[in-house]
């Protein structure tokens, strides 16, 4: 009897999520000092899976670098100044 695909994760949901955001878009993504606006410029599915490429500030310095899906949010999923990452509905 064969297992079966897996079941699909919530990275996977997350990889799928980040295929559909707007380019260029406003997303929320998650920095070493935390979640902060940003802007998605391009995006592209690698062997690692998607990541994005994301520009936003901090310290007073403007940052372009590619991260992984799961660090870039939705900007509707974010409710509030909490620290916490982003809910996803």
């Amino acid at each position: 009897m064969s297992a079966g695909p897996p079941d699909r994760k919530l990275d996977a949901r997350v990889d799928w999520t980040l295929r559909d955001f707007s380019l260029p878009g406003h997303v929320m993504v998650l920095t070493a000092t935390g979640w902060r606006q940003g802007w998605l410029l391009a995006r592209e599915n690698g062997s690692t899976g998607w990541t994005g490429l994301v520009q936003y500030v901090a310290d007073a310095v403007e940052i372009i670098e590619y991260m992984s899906a799961d660090h870039i949010a939705s900007p509707d999923s974010w409710l509030s100044d909490n620290p916490d990452p982003p809910v996803e509905a």
